[in-house]
């Protein structure tokens, strides 16, 4: 961005600083737009290429997109599956239970779930759980890759690159590695909403009614042992209900991708938002903190995957 001379001759407080915070903003991108998630999915969920959702946790799926996997598994009769990469028996407050025991309950109200949602359902049960940082044993990579190579996803739903919760990130990580390690490079990657973080940024809206809105809380309260801690199913509702108003709200103030207005619009109970990931070469940033923009960067030929930890950060 070229300076501004106007600004400069003319304004009284000038400081030279004033022009590089302007040009950050300047200089992240184009005004966003919002799409209805139906479109770009319709083109690359097949039979043979399934709608996944990669669950850190078994009820993460019901949180995220429950309205979006029900449409897409029971009313399309297309194939969903959601994997359970980590079983989660930390968070299953029943001391009477050892753990081999909670992570029987918690695969099992996963299961009940997805029988609710149509899906398949998928537990990995990788050694990474039971080690530091998540990080992850050679099975386990095997394992993941293996996976992706085999089912192909044609779409891939995963946590944000902002979620607060190492668990969410490091799935996100996994996601890239399965894409990398099965050349999946027309795979169609969205980042969902969760609890431990914001969705920077969302670009796509899934639009549902009541009747899915009420599936959407029988899922969520398939996870007896989360419910208890924590009553995602109001949460989620209000939330749904707000993204509607906030949705509505852009489509008045700001174009909507194709000029039209979303989807049901007028009758919608809920929105899930999501985040249609793609690769951004202008921003150095992402790069070096989303293992997602790296995959994307070398499935697409834009990074040489020798060169990318040039620009990575140092690990200990």
């Amino acid at each position: 961005m070229q300076p501004d001379p106007h600004l400069s001759d003319n304004c009284t407080r000038w400081k030279p600083v004033y022009e590089d915070l302007l040009r950050i903003v300047l200089a992240s991108g184009a005004h966003g737009q919002l799409v209805d998630l139906r479109e770009p999915l319709r083109r690359v969920v097949k039979s043979d290429r399934p709608l996944v959702m990669m669950c850190p946790h078994p009820d993460d799926g019901a949180i995220t997109a429950a309205c979006l996997l029900h449409e897409f598994a029971v009313e399309r009769g297309l194939p969903v599956i959601e994997v359970l990469v980590f079983a989660g028996e930390r968070n299953v407050d029943a001391p009477w239970l050892n753990n081999q025991k909670k992570v029987t309950v918690r695969e099992k109200e996963f299961r009940l779930e997805c029988d609710v949602l149509g899906a398949e359902p998928v537990c990995w049960d990788l050694d990474a759980y039971r080690s530091p940082g998540y990080r992850p044993t050679a099975a386990d990579l095997d394992k993941i890759v293996g996976w992706f190579d085999q089912r192909k996803p044609g779409a891939l739903i995963i946590p944000p690159a902002t979620d607060a919760h190492m668990a969410h990130r490091m799935t996100r990580c996994f996601a890239a590695i399965g894409l990398i390690g099965a050349g999946l490079s027309d795979a169609l990657v969205l980042s969902g909403w969760t609890p431990w973080g914001p969705l920077p940024q969302p670009n796509a809206f899934f639009t549902y009614d009541e009747q899915a809105e009420r599936t959407k809380e029988w899922a969520i309260n398939c996870h007896a042992s989360q419910v208890k801690l924590t009553d995602y199913t109001e949460f989620c509702n209000h939330l749904g209900r707000a993204y509607a108003a906030l949705t509505r709200e852009w489509s008045e103030g700001h174009r909507i991708a194709g000029g039209r207005s979303p989807r049901a619009d007028e009758h919608a109970a809920g929105v899930e938002l999501f985040r249609i990931e793609a690769f951004d070469p202008s921003r150095a940033d992402l790069m070096a903190s989303d293992p997602i923009q790296v995959a994307l960067g070398i499935l697409g030929g834009h990074l040489d995957p020798e060169s990318v930890r040039e620009v990575l950060p140092a690990t200990a």
